[in-house]
């Protein structure tokens, strides 16, 4: 009796775990049929990055020589024969002038640069920014965001596939346990057994619909979230900021959480002076996963412009955990502790920028290679900061004592920065020389032509032709390394740039003349003309005037 009740048991026990094996065999074939259908998206979404990848680098490389050959080949020809038309005018020569005229209006018809729609004639500036967009810009950041998206999605597919092929693995544990709790004759053993396998089973299988049920987001197919996106990347590039925020609100309104949009608006907004939204956009941004260094410090960089000087002090130095080796973020640490007072703070933030800037100018002259682009313009605006922070002082805004940290600060950049670019080195010692301020004049001429006395002063007028800088000089020495750089509004103008050996004594009065002598058409365009003058690399002096622009 006793032995047929533990055969029926056994019996029993082995049809349950023959069903259970039946029933996780069809699970397992769908896991599988699942597990290939992910691999399968993958490889599909890894080719679609390829292929975007590739298309907007040919389209970006495309796109750059057709600018260029436009810009420097179509329209430097036209502007060549417009300068030659107006020197010929103003030697009375009208002949040679049509003539000009003639060859530069034909110029128009061979470059879509020159069209009516990118080329004002009356002006002779082609615009640049619009005819990038037009030309590649925009398809190429449609491009580059169809590869983020296709990137996001093979990541997708790929964590699903891997966790399938770890189920298939559990279910091979279930498998096994089953199987060998029928062979086993002890009934607790094989319940055991059984039981193990079960769970196992009933894991696999609830992780198994888990990931199923997962979507996988692809941005491709959000409307025309991308190519509003890149609508406002080309209304940006154009600096025309009130539509480009709208095409970014059209994208942000299908995906809210589109990171690089948030942070295209943000970058909108600030330049449209709108510094809350663009805080607000920037937190979003950061809420929503973008935790770069490069949106931390532009986020601080709106605290500043708040003068929410703790928030930004805090924020650039979480920008720098992320990332140390971000120069620009340094020295705005730096800045919004030298606008809150905290001076001795502020230094040593700068130091560490100027011994980086050092540093990696030494290592790339080291290793034979470029020093990079950045770090030239890291050291120029952090200057301007601090010049602009200068102006503040000298409004009231801001105490004394800042005002005097502020100019030694800025003048140790700029000293670093033509140290480091001429001879690889920052500045050695102290300098002697005594610079007086310089003084600006300008020819002048009555109503009949004949030269008078030269208009002294900071502003000329439009059309002026030739400013002279004029300074008295004490304590130089001949073969002393003397550097001239000028600012155009707040830009550096390189053909401006003067190196070579002072040879003019020790003491006396000297001029610098701000024009090309040879030309009888060149005027100083409008615009804010900042000076300065550099000994051994260290700032002497500097100076400023204005050449108005017409109504």
């Amino acid at each position: 009796m006793f032995s047929l009740a533990k055969t029926f048991d056994d019996e029993r026990f082995k049809r349950i775990v023959a069903v259970l094996i039946a029933l996780l065999t069809v699970i397992a074939a769908l896991i599988a049929l699942l597990q290939s259908d992910a691999s399968a998206r993958d490889d599909r979404a890894n080719r679609d990055t390829k292929r975007y990848a590739t298309e907007a680098m040919g389209r970006k490389v495309s796109g750059d020589a057709r600018v260029n050959f436009d810009y420097n080949s179509a329209y430097q020809a036209w502007y060549e024969l417009d300068t030659l038309a107006t020197s010929a005018t103003s030697r009375g020569d009208d002949a040679a002038a049509q003539r000009y005229i003639t060859q530069r209006d034909e110029m128009t018809s061979l470059s879509p640069l020159l069209a009516a729609q990118y080329f004002d004639p009356a002006t002779g500036q082609p615009d640049v920014a619009r005819y990038e967009a037009d030309v590649y810009l925009v398809e190429m950041t449609t491009l580059n965001e169809n590869f983020l998206a296709a990137s996001v999605v093979k990541d997708g597919w790929d964590s699903k596939a891997n966790a399938y092929v770890f189920h298939l693995t559990l279910l091979a544990v279930a498998f096994f346990l089953f199987g060998l709790s029928i062979t086993i004759a002890s009934s607790i053993t094989r319940w055991i057994f059984a039981g193990v396998g079960t769970i196992a089973a009933v894991a696999v299988i609830s992780m198994a619909v888990s990931t199923w049920v997962q979507p996988v987001f692809d941005l491709r197919e959000r409307g025309d979230t991308i190519t509003a996106y890149a609508s406002g990347v080309g209304l940006a590039h154009q600096d025309r900021w009130t539509e480009a925020i709208a095409a970014f609100d059209q994208a942000i309104q299908t995906v809210p959480g589109y990171t690089n949009a948030l942070v295209a608006r943000a970058q909108a907004y600030g330049q449209a002076g709108n510094q809350e939204q663009a805080i607000a956009d920037y937190e979003r941004a950061r809420a929503a996963g973008n935790e770069s260094a490069s949106v931390a410090g532009e986020l601080a960089w709106a605290y500043y412009l708040q003068n929410r000087y703790d928030d930004a002090t805090a924020m650039n130095r979480t920008a720098l955990m992320a990332s140390p080796d971000e120069l620009w973020i340094q020295f705005d640490l730096g800045l919004g502790l030298l606008a809150s007072g905290q001076v001795d703070a502020a230094k040593a933030e700068y130091s560490k920028g100027m011994e980086f800037a050092t540093k990696q100018v030494a290592d790339a002259r080291a290793a034979g290679n470029e020093v990079p682009s950045f770090l030239w313009w890291s050291l120029d605006d952090a200057a301007l900061q601090i010049d602009t922070l200068t102006a503040d002082v000298e409004d009231g805004t801001s105490v004394p004592l800042q005002a005097s940290a502020s100019q030694d600060l800025m003048q140790q950049l700029k000293s670093l920065a033509v140290g480091l670019e001429n001879t690889g080195k920052p500045p050695e010692g102290a300098i002697a020389a005594t610079i007086s301020p310089f003084t600006f004049s300008a020819p002048a001429t009555d109503d009949q032509g004949n030269a008078v006395e030269p208009l002294v002063g900071d502003s000329f007028p439009e059309g002026t032709d030739e400013v002279l800088v004029e300074f008295d000089y004490d304590a130089m020495q001949d073969g002393q390394e003397v550097f001239y750089k000028v600012y155009i509004d707040g830009e550096e103008d390189p053909s401006w740039r003067l190196l070579g050996p002072w040879d003019l004594g020790v003491s006396g009065t000297a001029e610098k003349p701000l024009s090309l002598a040879y030309s009888d058409v060149f005027v100083l365009n409008p615009g804010e003309y900042t000076v300065e003058m550099y000994v051994n690399s260290h700032l002497a002096q500097s100076g400023w005037f204005v050449v108005e622009g017409g109504e």
